[in-house]
């Protein structure tokens, strides 16, 4: 991986701009990555009240777990909207 060129951080925030308005609302309130209005700090402070909060921890191995979905799963997805299909047939496809 390198250093993105200023084309390529030009379309990644297009694709940002097109599909966050309609995926936004489907993620999770505790889903921090990447999400606006949203910080590490943020995950940060609800961790620590509910490390005090529960008395019990939950470890799961999900190495490789996204590594055999089939794409076209995704495309077929009703939920997805026309930009997200776009941005999905933009990824297929070399530029």
């Amino acid at each position: 991986m390198g250093v993105p060129t200023v084309s390529d951080r030009i379309a990644q925030m297009v694709v940002k701009q097109m599909i966050e308005p309609d995926l936004e609302p489907l993620f999770l309130p505790d889903s921090y990555g990447y999400r606006p209005m949203k910080s590490a700090l943020d995950a940060v402070g609800v961790t620590r009240q509910r490390c005090w909060k529960y008395d019990w921890v939950l470890e799961f191995d999900i190495k490789g777990l996204f590594d055999n979905l089939p794409h076209d799963l995704f495309n077929r997805n009703p939920i997805l909207s026309s930009n997200a299909r776009c941005v999905i047939a933009l990824d297929e496809k070399p530029f």
